[in-house]
């Protein structure tokens, strides 16, 4: 047959509509799930979520990204011209709900107009959840507002303006996906399989009990992000909507501080025309909450639980939304509370166990890192008996800061001896040989055998336990040795915890409790390559603002670092950041 008569050959077009890695690269993409070249390549096929209607996605910047830019950022970006009242919930299940202060002090009501209710999604189980949107990875640059600048430029100075933007948003703009989109993500957004029981928890709940319908939007936070906000989320599910509402009552404070968290958690993964004003009711709502501190820690109708718990909710709130000086603040309020609980200067992690504790771990957890983060003392102690524990620590335990956070308990004891032996004022000799037996009780330390359903969440539990381990090691040679990052054994917990890491997917459970060891590992990397990666797994942990903050702090480490060849101690910026 004669090419004459051969039927005309389709140019294939490059794709509009492809996946996000085939754009990333410029490659032509035949728009299948996975795609064929990213099938043929072996690399992940990320696809672009259907675009309904054009989301606005804005950044807040710190100082330091305005210094990055170069440009007039004074104006910050563009606000939201939507009125905060449709703020609250996305679940249209009510129309009003109200917040009342007592009797001494103002009504506050919160309108919560009908916004129609949105098509129910489903989960990885078949469940119906809230519908909740995150920006992609790979973010358009319409998705990004440009300042405004109010002097007269140039076009050129407005195209490197936006080039600039579009850099920053690539690089730190939100990556996770949360609840997952994708059917075979499922083991990320619950592993443990506790959420049909947290859901059933709350149809009994909501049976069986009068409750705000305020607190309707706490249960919907609960059934989307448990699991990212305590490590062993299905200790106790059936339990977890109870203990919940029992803070909830506890004080208005304590109430504030709940909802201004669960806001500013959808504003960081919701992707809806709502995500600026969420972002600002967020705020509002903290704003109460530091209005009604004061009243409720000097209330003496109020119990020290309630006022510590007022205090643990506050900070909560500051730790994702990156108030560095307000957390830190109230932290230090936070100490004679638990002095008075305790009625002792020592807090033993081993020992310490149950909800009523729960208060007391999450302090504990935000006094070690405090001081690892700022280069200060630990407000308390932490002596706990190791040899009578037998070189074990049970995961299935609601013990001490482990089913929180996921630091072995053991190694948050060691971190904290490690701290107290830094201040120490002993010889240097003396102090050098009492880091040789941590390091060496560190290394040589046994976990106990890590406890869940799946085989995949015992073997990333087991990994965390491993990349804590060599954590705890770079912090002794950090605080005690002051090593060289060019040291072997410093080298060696690097490279290690990079290795250990890809084992643990990110984004979701553990991973999104990782940024301490990753954010240390990062400081001690000398390759680029090592830097990269650590720096990608803290942004691609969370979509959270601190998580920004540590990634600006290593920059300026590493800066700081290469112009003098030697380590520079995190310790020497205090306040730029929070584990």
């Amino acid at each position: 047959m004669s090419s004459s008569s051969r039927p005309p050959h389709k140019p294939f077009k490059r794709s509009k509509d492809g996946c996000l890695t085939c754009k990333q690269k410029r490659k032509k993409c035949d728009e299948k799930w996975p795609c064929s070249r990213c099938t043929q390549t072996g690399i992940e096929c990320m696809r672009a979520p259907r675009r309904t209607a054009v989301p606005v996605i804005r950044f807040v910047f710190d100082t330091r990204v305005h210094q990055k830019l170069h440009s007039h950022h004074s104006d910050g970006f563009k606000k939201s011209n939507i009125s905060l009242d449709y703020c609250v919930t996305s679940h249209a299940t009510y129309n009003q709900a109200s917040l009342l202060e007592d009797e001494s002090s103002t009504r506050i009501i919160y309108n919560i107009p009908n916004t129609g209710d949105p098509a129910p999604m489903t989960s990885p189980h078949g469940e119906a959840v809230p519908r909740l949107r995150v920006a992609p990875r790979l973010l358009d640059l319409g998705c990004v507002n440009s300042p405004r600048i109010t002097s007269k430029s140039t076009k050129a100075r407005g195209k490197h303006n936006s080039t600039q933007l579009w850099a920053y948003a690539q690089d730190y703009g939100p990556r996770v996906v949360w609840p997952p989109s994708e059917p075979e993500e499922g083991e990320q957004f619950d592993p443990e399989d506790a959420l049909p029981a947290i859901r059933q928890s709350i149809n009994v709940l909501t049976d069986n009990t009068l409750i705000e319908p305020i607190f309707q939007e706490m249960c919907h936070f609960y059934l989307n992000f448990l699991n990212r906000v305590i490590y062993n989320y299905a200790l106790k599910p059936e339990r977890t909507i109870g203990w919940m509402l029992q803070r909830f009552k506890l004080s208005e404070s304590a109430k504030l501080g709940m909802l201004c968290t669960v806001v500013l958690f959808r504003s960081n993964y919701e992707r809806s025309m709502l995500t600026p004003s969420l972002y600002v009711h967020a705020k509002e709502l903290y704003s109460l909450a530091q209005q009604r501190l004061p009243l409720d820690l000097s209330d003496p109708k109020l119990s020290t639980i309630a006022k510590l718990t007022s205090l643990t909710e506050i900070m909560n709130y500051e730790f994702y939304a990156g108030k560095l000086s307000s957390y830190y603040t109230h932290g230090a309020q936070a100490v004679p509370l638990v002095r008075e609980v305790l009625g002792s200067n020592n807090i033993d992690l081993l020992t310490l166990r149950g909800e009523h504790t729960f208060d007391v771990r999450c302090f504990a957890w935000c006094d070690i890192f405090d001081s690892l983060a700022t280069s200060r003392p630990t407000h308390f102690t932490y002596e706990s008996d190791l040899e009578c524990q037998g070189h074990v620590s049970v995961m299935s335990d609601d013990k001490g800061v482990e089913a929180i956070f996921g630091c072995p308990n053991v190694i948050a004891v060691l971190l904290a001896r490690t701290t107290a032996l830094s201040h120490a004022g002993i010889l240097i000799e003396e102090r050098a040989q009492q880091g040789m037996e941590l390091e060496k009780l560190i290394r040589g330390w046994e976990f106990g055998l890590a406890k869940a359903k799946r085989s995949c969440l015992r073997v990333a539990r087991v990994a965390v336990q491993e990349i804590w381990r060599h954590a705890a090691i770079l912090y002794v040679h950090h605080a005690i040795f002051k090593s060289h990052p060019s040291n072997l054994t410093v080298q060696d917990s690097v490279k290690n915890i990079i290795k250990i890491s890809s084992t643990v997917p990110p984004g979701g459970n553990p991973d999104c409790f990782l940024q301490p060891t990753y954010f240390i590992a990062g400081a001690f990397a000398t390759s680029q390559k090592d830097r990269y990666a650590l720096k990608s797994r803290i942004l691609g942990s969370g979509n959270e603002r601190y998580l920004r903050d540590l990634a600006f702090t290593l920059e300026e480490i590493w800066e700081e670092t290469d112009k003098t060849g030697r380590l520079s101690s995190w310790s020497k910026k205090p306040q730029s950041f929070v584990f």
